[in-house]
């Protein structure tokens, strides 16, 4: 099996447990009564589509951080300036691609894009793999850091083991870095210069920061659904860990369905499976109209971008 058909079969199979996830969230939706709940206790339609524009616009503020991330990693690994508002406006179109069916079309449009701006293909894809594994490793942090003893699956989970695996995994990425930028590892694997321990730090900060605001979306939707979350830090590790989930499945289309189902399995407990239901029902709408708002905002911008990128690429080649 060669690995473009490896690939096919891992999309294939990454979109077919979304489809099943989606079909578990709706028969659920149907047996639980969470559609009733939400014409009982809810404020008036109203307030809830001003709340739910509100979380959009949060949404969309907030995924500016991970845009800067980016910016921060790119800049740190190309061997030209890497101007923000350019690589920023350019994330925030190609984030949509996310919702297309192999959950990879925007990690496509971002690449060729920098491509054609004149960024080489090694630091972009150093770039794509750090940005995943630092997104990755705030979630975990964001997971174990919060209220994970009421959560199904991590009440086993002794915070304080936890805490000092996420310490040790943080020592090996470490170790490995400073390996890895030995001059002759580089050189013979054709890696960039790999970033600074500061920049990596200040990345992990704001995937951190991204995690934080979410559970405050959460939080706020909870509110306008008409019932109290006892515990942000229990929306913290939730919302982190089904995001994770969704990631992770590759061929799911912006995680959905797994992510939804992810939130139900851990927070259905101790919310109750309709309320989590409703909530994590409505944070998708609101993820999704602030990706939107994001794209329409990138797109505007986008039209008066100047190829800053292309011409200092240009600039720096002909330099002496």
């Amino acid at each position: 099996m060669t690995r473009t058909t490896a690939r096919r079969w891992v999309r294939f199979v990454g979109l077919l447990l979304s489809a099943a996830a989606v079909a578990w969230i709706a028969v659920r939706f149907a047996k639980s009564g969470a559609l009733g709940l939400l014409a009982q206790a809810s404020p008036s339609p109203l307030a809830l589509s001003m709340t739910t524009v509100l979380g959009a616009c949060g949404y969309a503020l907030a995924m500016c951080l991970p845009a800067l991330a980016w910016w921060r990693l790119v800049s740190a690994l190309a061997p030209v300036p890497v101007p923000v508002r350019n690589t920023v406006v350019t994330y925030a179109v190609s984030q949509y691609g996310k919702y297309l069916p192999g959950n990879v079309a925007h990690y496509a449009i971002r690449h060729a894009w920098s491509r054609s701006a004149g960024l080489p293909h090694a630091s972009l894809g150093l770039a794509a793999m750090l940005e995943a594994a630092l997104l990755l490793l705030a979630a975990l942090a964001a997971t174990l850091l919060g209220d994970t003893t009421r959560l199904r699956l991590f009440s086993m989970i002794d915070s304080r083991l936890a805490i000092v695996l996420l310490v040790a995994i943080l020592g090996a990425l470490g170790v490995g870095l400073a390996f890895a930028r030995r001059r002759s590892f580089a050189e013979r694997w054709d890696v960039p210069a790999l970033p600074s321990l500061s920049v990596l730090l200040s990345c992990l900060a704001c995937y951190a920061m991204f995690f934080v605001a979410s559970a405050a979306l959460l939080e706020l939707l909870a509110h306008a659904l008409g019932f109290g979350v006892e515990s942000f830090s229990l929306l913290l590790a939730a919302g982190a860990a089904s995001w994770a989930a969704g990631f992770i499945v590759i061929g799911a289309p912006g995680g959905l369905g797994v992510r939804e189902a992810a939130f139900v399995a851990l927070a259905g407990g101790a919310l109750g499976e309709s309320h989590a239901l409703l909530l994590i029902g409505l944070f998708r709408i609101v993820t999704f109209l602030g990706d939107t708002l994001l794209f329409a905002a990138g797109a505007l911008a986008l039209r008066g971008a100047d190829g800053a990128i292309g011409d200092s690429s240009r600039n720096h080649r002909s330099a002496p």
